[in-house]
């Protein structure tokens, strides 16, 4: 009966870690998600046409500024010569202009502007250099997803810090690679709908240079 009883537990281990690991495979982010790594790969491949495209399914993805998506650092380094994850950027690439040099600009202008006016996915392109990290914050009620993607080259983890005032302290922290990192990466879970909670999100750099990444929410 024992056996019975051990075998049964571990089996619903596996079967959680499972379910753990595929809740993320649909997301309403998922199209600006798969937009971003298009657009780094396309990038990367100096592919015209693909970088194009990607633009499209950027704005078809609706998405718009992460105005609130706060830096904690003590100083924020500059994005020139990284990629800025943005319609404007990517374009101009396609166009053949070196715009490396102008990211930081770049990135400003679409913080004003927004991407779409009616967006409901929010995007924000930060930076972190080699080998450290760089901690963010926001508030967030219910479901909340969340997603990074790195520049080419780039290999991220993420660790994910939630409190609000009625003593609420839990970690949502990646679980696979955390070391190696890996160039994209992606989560979702359950916040309280009746309080303001705070999500402090940290970008682990795993590589060994500097790198742009995007920050992906609903």
């Amino acid at each position: 009966m024992r056996k019975i009883v051990i075998v049964l537990l571990s089996a619903f281990g596996i079967l959680t870690a499972y379910a753990q690991e595929t809740c993320t495979d649909s997301m309403s982010i998922d199209a600006a998600f798969n937009a971003c790594i298009a657009m780094r790969d396309a990038v990367a491949n100096k592919d015209s046409v693909a970088i194009k495209q990607s633009v499209n399914d950027l704005k078809a993805a609706g998405t718009t500024n992460f105005s609130s998506l706060r830096c904690k650092d003590d100083s924020i380094a500059s994005l020139n010569g990284h990629l800025v994850f943005d319609e404007a950027f990517a374009d101009s690439i396609a166009e053949g202009k070196d715009v490396y040099g102008k990211a930081d600009d770049m990135n400003r202008s679409t913080a004003h502007r927004g991407q779409t006016s009616d967006g409901s996915i929010l995007t924000k392109t930060c930076f972190v250099k080699a080998g450290k990290s760089t901690k963010y914050s926001f508030a967030s009620k219910g479901h909340q997803e969340l997603a990074v993607v790195a520049e080419a080259g780039g290999l991220v983890t993420m660790k994910i810090h939630v409190t609000n005032n009625a003593g609420l302290d839990k970690r949502f922290d990646d679980t696979k690679n955390v070391k190696k990192g890996m160039p994209q990466r992606k989560t979702s879970f359950e916040l309280p709908t009746d309080r303001r909670n705070t999500v402090e999100l940290e970008i682990i750099n795993c590589g060994k240079k500097d790198c742009s990444f995007v920050v992906i929410s609903n």
